[in-house]
């Protein structure tokens, strides 16, 4: 299908944003441990120092609701993903808001530290809200103590004591504590972007592959003899362990889909099944390209591959024109002979025309097997290639 791609791999942020859900999950189970273990050693220091049992109860309130949200949220967020990331913000302002209420009830400089542990439990989210509201609430807090509790903040050299001192060692703390944090953001981002991409180039030469081999053999797979062999031996498997055959029905509604029936006729036909099953199972299909098809080709393909752990996320596993190695210049070069090359023809392939070769080129995958600024010196420049390879080739051509 003929395109103009705007960018590359605009597609790879639905799978990225799944990445960090993913992540997300995990920190969140790793904040819940860590508000428990607070919250049993806040009560247990607070009665063994005979707190008031109002206090007590408030704080353990406050724990318990954070606790609870977080598990709300997360049970939640496997229907909704939003969920997961409502939790993020509501526990970070929580955690601010019961360290606050501790230095008011212990009204002890040494609760500052309060403060810097709920920042620590926010930064884990590695989120650039998560961090303007951890900055915001670490500013108003100090703001608010020295104001009101001048005396944490007060030095044994009173000389050495002024506000311009105190406000400013404020600000540099927190901006030490924003870079450092920014500069893991950035960290996660790259990761993430970099496995993205990399399952993004890795379905493309799929997608590719699956392409190729329909067009140039024009062999349609044996739908009905795959059916045929995978019902005898759901049947055979089923006699075997003395179950009743569960795979019939399912394989009944996959030939429908294979088939290309309408979901409405299938669902009226096999009323047990939802329109959510329809979509899940339409994915096994091994026509087209659907997940099980890419599966196959994958472990076809990747069996006895050695792949070095330091290229376990790199995209450019499977790019023969956009080596991270290489630079600007080689890529162009590179290109430039395989260009010359479509050109030129060979004994299996005849001579291409520019058209040809800027159809094939920009319009199919193939774009985004080569480096973005390639690509662009490529589409600015295409009428000068054709005339660059003209030129090279008009004295073979007198001969």
């Amino acid at each position: 299908m003929k395109r103009e791609p705007a960018r590359v791999f605009p597609e790879i942020e639905e799978y990225r944003e799944m990445l960090e859900i993913k992540h997300l999950r995990a920190k969140n189970h790793f904040v819940i441990l860590l508000l428990a273990v607070g919250a049993a050693l806040t009560i247990l220091y607070m009665a063994l120092s005979d707190y008031a049992i109002g206090y007590i109860a408030s704080l353990a309130i406050a724990f318990l609701a954070l606790i609870l949200l977080n598990l709300s949220c997360l049970a939640y967020g496997r229907e909704n993903i939003r969920f997961n990331q409502l939790n993020k913000y509501v526990t970070t302002f929580g955690v601010f808001a019961v360290a606050v209420a501790m230095l008011f009830i212990f009204q002890s400089p040494s609760m500052l530290s309060l403060l810097f542990i709920a920042y620590a439990l926010s930064a884990f989210y590695q989120d650039r809200k998560v961090m303007l509201i951890s900055n915001v609430s670490l500013v108003f807090t100090f703001l608010a103590l020295m104001t009101n509790f001048r005396a944490f903040f007060t030095v044994e050299n009173p000389s050495a004591e002024n506000d311009f001192g105190l406000y400013f060692f404020v600000i540099i703390f927190i901006s030490l504590l924003t870079i450092s944090q920014y500069i893991m953001i950035k960290q996660k981002g790259f990761f993430y972007n970099q496995i993205a991409i990399s399952r993004e180039t890795e379905f493309r030469n799929i997608d590719f592959m699956i392409d190729a081999c329909e067009k140039s053999t024009g062999a349609k797979i044996d739908t009905k003899g795959y059916f045929a062999a995978a019902e005898s031996f759901a049947k055979a498997l089923s006699a075997k362990i003395g179950v009743d055959d569960a795979f019939a029905g399912k394989l009944a509604v996959l030939k429908d889909l294979e088939a290309g029936t309408k979901h409405e006729a299938i669902l009226a036909k096999h009323p047990d099944y939802a329109e959510a099953d329809l979509d899940r199972m339409g994915e096994l299909l091994f026509t087209g390209r659907h997940k099980l098809r890419k599966v196959a080709i994958k472990m076809s393909r990747v069996r006895g591959v050695d792949v070095h752990k330091r290229e376990i996320f790199s995209e450019t596993q499977f790019k023969t024109f956009n080596h991270p190695s290489d630079t600007l210049e080689i890529k162009i070069i590179a290109f430039a002979v395989f260009y010359a090359a479509l050109k030129r023809g060979s004994a299996g392939m005849r001579p291409l025309s520019e058209t040809e070769i800027y159809e094939a080129i920009v319009h199919t995958d193939y774009y985004f097997y080569n480096d973005p600024a390639v690509m662009r010196i490529y589409r600015e420049n295409s009428a000068v290639f054709d005339a660059i390879v003209k030129d090279a080739f008009a004295p073979e051509a007198g001969k």
